[in-house]
């Protein structure tokens, strides 16, 4: 066992830490005196552990410059990525795989086999369910919940407090935000790809299909036209589904409880 040393965790909490010695005998990160640490588990000399922290056994990798947050756990099975962070008080479910840069906010539940892509950013307090897939360089904000086996598609954003329910797809770069109102319809045309379509009070109503993101309904109708020419079938889908959201009861009701809202505040 190495020798302490007093270490400023995060550059302002200082308390007494060590080197990490590996199973080989190579040197690993800084580790908290007071963290839990299972001695089969491999610490590359970059990692840092904050205080009272907790890394299971059987703990799959966690890669170079990770960061361990105060009062942390990671459980057996998990992957951290290389220069990811978690927050403190965060827990991260066994078999989860954090993906590299991704950041997970104070207490923060990732649950059990859930994956988050490179570059994401959960927010504090945030829940992801067991099995979900969040993409990379999604946001996903303080307070919200994805439920178990939700895909959440890369670079998108889901606001604070928004509930995602479980199994749901939510496209590539889609924008929602608690309140809002959400339908997720798929696999559509030739790429079997997802449509996800979001109506705000800020923006109207969006859609997200494949690679053409937050575009509006008359775009939309445009392109179907244009690249379903050729396929009546595919074409008649998509304006089918179209139809049906803008004459969805829920949007009629979402919009409904907007207009009243504002009525209410200009009295």
């Amino acid at each position: 066992m190495s020798e302490t040393f007093r270490y400023q965790f995060g550059g302002w909490r200082e308390a007494e830490a060590r080197r990490w010695v590996n199973q080989d005998g190579t040197p690993g990160g800084i580790v908290a005196v007071s963290a839990s640490v299972a001695s089969s588990v491999r610490l590359p000399e970059t990692v840092v552990v904050w205080p009272d922290a907790k890394i299971a056994e059987g703990v799959a990798s966690i890669g170079g410059g990770a960061s361990i947050g105060y009062g942390a756990s990671i459980g057996d099975g998990a992957c951290i990525g290389y220069g990811a962070s978690i927050g403190g008080g965060a827990s991260i479910g066994g078999r989860a795989s954090i993906g590299y840069g991704a950041s997970i906010g104070g207490r923060a539940s990732i649950g059990y086999g859930a994956s988050i892509g490179g570059g994401a950013s959960i927010g504090g307090r945030a829940s992801i369910g067991d099995g979900a897939s969040i993409g990379g360089r999604a946001s996903i904000g303080g307070g919200a919940s994805i439920g178990g086996g939700a895909s959440i598609g890369g670079r998108a954003s889901i606001g604070d407090g928004a509930s995602i329910g479980g199994g749901a797809s939510i496209g590539d770069g889609a924008v929602y935000d608690a309140g809002d109102w959400l339908f997720v319809a798929g696999p559509q045309g030739s790429r079997n790809s997802w449509t996800t379509a979001v109506w705000s009070p800020k923006h109207g109503l969006r859609w997200w299909v494949g690679c053409q993101q937050g575009i509006t309904t008359d775009t939309l109708i445009g392109r179907v036209v244009r690249d379903h020419a050729a396929n009546e079938e595919h074409r008649e889908n998509y304006l089918y589904l179209i139809g049906g959201v803008l004459h969805h009861p829920g949007l009629k009701r979402a919009m409904a409880a907007h207009a009243s809202s504002q009525a209410i505040a200009a009295e």
